[in-house]
């Protein structure tokens, strides 16, 4: 990985890049933001360069150490990753893979790199662990943490890291990256990138699943007809969402980005965005369910402002229930009957 292939993250490439060309780099990162925001991406590129044997303004990738680094065979780029099974990173894992091994000197390489994933699930054990060595680190190790949260790190971590926080990355790159690299369609490119909100690793795992658009057919079909079912109709519905959710857990991956509730709930909201879009401007083109748009105006037609605002803040209410582990039947069926007072 090269910092050339990182779309946007402008101003953390600069810096890195700048790091390693001076020499002047620090001894611990904290690369913060949200699964998929291109973290590890990020400290792969700055790993690479690193320990190429020629950089000029990135890496190579042409040395023996690049191609090293690029099929993650570099003996001195090191992955600490938690212990199959275990929710936590422990203090064990740090310091089997960090603490004792950095006294090691490099094999190759100028620097022996740490990259630890998820390190936001270091448990304060294995926090004060590795405290000690960000401290007081050999000349030559560099500890890099990706965390979807840097507020969980114990304050000492925090102020001896240097905090690179991710950004959004603009829609217009994302479709261009779907579209040129993925071949995505237009309209996939456009509800996908919308979707995506400016997190081009969730955008690329959405485009390339089938099961997205599976998803997004079932919410438009509950959207178009939630504000005409009947109790019994809103009692399948919930069952048959919590069979889906349910099975999705289940079946879980840790390499996929959105469970199935989070892709519902973000495309509802996306519908009656749309709706609340059109009433304010008559305007179809700033739609993203465009081949819907029919049901849009009418809804559109149908729906006060007050009544679109409360299905929204009904959808951040379900959020909030679902992350409190309030009865799931009883959450999405608060929502539905939410929509279909306000879609009547």
């Amino acid at each position: 990985m090269s910092f050339a292939e990182i779309i946007g993250q402008e101003d953390a490439k600069n810096l890195l890049k700048n790091a390693v060309t001076s020499g002047n780099h620090s001894h611990a990162y904290i690369f913060s933001g949200e699964k998929g925001s291109g973290k590890m991406m990020l400290a792969e590129a700055f790993a690479t360069m690193l320990q190429c044997e020629n950089p000029t303004d990135d890496a190579c990738l042409q040395c023996h150490s690049c191609k090293q680094s690029l099929s993650r065979n570099n003996p001195d780029i090191i992955y600490v990753k938690r212990e199959d099974g275990k929710a936590n990173i422990s203090v064990d894992v740090v310091r089997e893979q960090i603490v004792n091994d950095v006294d090691i000197k490099p094999y190759s390489n100028k620097y022996k790199i740490y990259i630890v994933d998820e390190a936001e699930r270091m448990n304060q054990q294995a926090q004060n662990a590795i405290l000690k060595t960000i401290e007081e680190p050999p000349e030559y190790a560099i500890i890099i943490l990706l965390t979807a949260n840097h507020n969980a790190f114990l304050q000492t971590i925090l102020s001896r890291c240097v905090l690179i926080q991710m950004k959004s990355v603009d829609t217009e790159s994302i479709k261009s990256i779907l579209k040129n690299r993925y071949d995505a369609v237009d309209y996939q490119a456009n509800m996908v990138a919308s979707f995506a909100q400016g997190n081009v690793g969730k955008a690329i795992a959405l485009a390339t699943d089938s099961s997205f658009n599976d998803v997004k057919s079932r919410v438009v079909a509950l959207c178009k007809k939630a504000g005409k079912m009947e109790e019994a109709q809103i009692a399948d519905e919930v069952k048959a969402i919590k069979e889906e959710n349910d099975s999705d857990k289940k079946n879980d991956n840790p390499d996929k980005f959105e469970g199935f509730m989070d892709q519902m709930l973000d495309l509802i909201t996306l519908w009656f965005k749309d709706v609340l879009l059109y009433k304010a401007t008559l305007n179809d083109n700033l739609m993203l369910f465009k081949e819907d748009s029919f049901d849009i105006h009418e809804q559109a037609n149908n729906c006060s402002y007050a009544g679109l605002n409360e299905i929204i803040e009904a959808i951040s209410q379900t959020r909030a229930r679902l992350n409190a582990n309030v009865n799931f039947e009883l959450t999405i069926m608060l929502l539905i009957n939410a929509i279909k007072e306000n879609t009547k």
